[in-house]
């Protein structure tokens, strides 16, 4: 799923793609809406084709600093209890 950005993005675009169309070069509005549409799917499916991989990150992650891929992550650092209990 693309994120806000993506998504504010895509409508912007689909938008100003729209309304060139339609004003500038006098298409119909049906049409101009329908290319503007278009345009905002087809960079919503780029976005998502191409997007964060959340496992290649992990990984980046894991082999960047394998000290703490072992750790558990509801241990607080100190080594005390659980990061969700006072104390």
């Amino acid at each position: 799923m693309p994120g806000a950005r993506t998504i504010l993005i895509a409508l912007t675009v689909g938008i100003a793609v729209g309304a060139y169309l339609q004003a500038w070069v006098g298409w119909p509005t049906f049409l101009a809406v329908a290319i503007g549409a278009v345009m905002i799917v087809f960079i919503l499916l780029v976005a998502s084709a191409i997007g964060h991989d959340d496992a290649a990150a992990d990984a980046a992650w894991r082999s960047a600093a394998p000290d703490l891929a072992g750790r558990d992550p509801g241990r607080s650092p100190a080594g005390g209890g659980s990061l969700d209990e006072p104390g």
